[in-house]
């Protein structure tokens, strides 16, 4: 998977009159990079992927012909945009991978926080697909070695994609989704919500205030108490909604500018209940 996401980031085609555009990206990224003041323990890629990164984003943003070849990128407010950086997909004997890969551009030449978020993205895909890619070798190795045709074995299905939830002047909030299918069904949820003038990674108490506890306690109550009776009768009798709620909870930003708690399957209740969501009203 580091070698194929690796290729893809190095491999892109660059035209003979942008070598300076070039030179420009892989200077300004080791520039950043050294400048680059400690604080969130981001996984670093190595320094030429990362410098790679910068010159397909610089590329994009400044050859209208390079950029309208690629991919469609969703504009966000007029400070960041979310682009797709890498859409691909692979197979083997046991699955059939397709990665459509984000990074953020933050649009400010002097703020690095994007580049260790697009870091962290990178790595966290590379972590969920090769999990997949693992998983699906289990299957196939327990489906041959119980008497299957390995002809007859259909592959896991893996794709990772992200969904932009909320986009402004000031807010920015985003999921990166991996979704397996096989013999089950796993999804997995990564969320990434951000001031974008800052930098600074969001949490519910910068969001909903001091009493954020109290406040999303409350939503989620009122939520349980809106179900129906076949769905009621699916939810944990003894769950404690204080304890799990706190500043670790997922949770995205919609369109409203309001906070969505996420609740994973079983959090609550039963699988059939899916994964849960609760709108909490953002402080004014």
């Amino acid at each position: 998977m580091k070698k194929e996401l690796r290729e893809l980031y190095t491999g892109v085609p660059i035209p003979p009159e942008l070598g300076g555009a070039v030179e420009r990206g892989l200077e300004e990224g080791a520039r950043r990079r050294a400048a680059r003041r400690p604080g969130r323990a981001f996984v670093r890629a190595a320094a030429p992927l990362a410098a790679a990164c910068a010159v397909f984003v610089l590329l994009l943003n400044t050859v209208p012909t390079f950029a309208a070849a690629m991919y469609d990128l969703p504009v966000i407010g007029g400070i960041c945009r979310v682009l797709t950086i890498a859409d691909y997909h692979e197979s083997s004997h046991a699955s059939e991978v397709d990665v459509r890969l984000p990074a953020i551009d933050s649009g400010d030449a002097s703020a690095p926080w994007a580049d260790e978020v697009n870091e962290l993205i990178r790595t966290t895909v590379e972590a969920e697909v090769a999990e997949s890619e693992r998983r699906a070798e289990e299957y196939y190795d327990a489906y041959v070695s119980t008497g299957g045709d390995p002809e007859e074995f259909i592959p896991v299905r893996v794709d990772a994609g992200y969904e932009v939830y909320h986009t402004g002047d000031r807010l920015l909030s985003f999921a990166v989704i991996k979704t397996e299918s096989g013999a089950a069904v796993y999804s997995s949820f990564h969320y990434y919500n951000y001031d974008v003038t800052t930098g600074e990674e969001l949490t519910l108490e910068d969001l909903i205030g001091e009493n954020y506890l109290e406040l999303c306690v409350s939503a989620v109550e009122n939520g349980l108490a809106a179900l129906d009776d076949e769905s009621k009768s699916m939810l944990w009798e003894d769950t404690d909604l204080e304890s799990a709620i706190n500043e670790s909870s997922a949770f995205y930003i919609n369109e409203a500018g309001n906070v969505v708690l996420v609740f994973d399957k079983y959090a609550l209740g039963a699988g059939a209940l899916g994964r849960l969501e609760f709108e909490v009203a953002a402080a004014a």
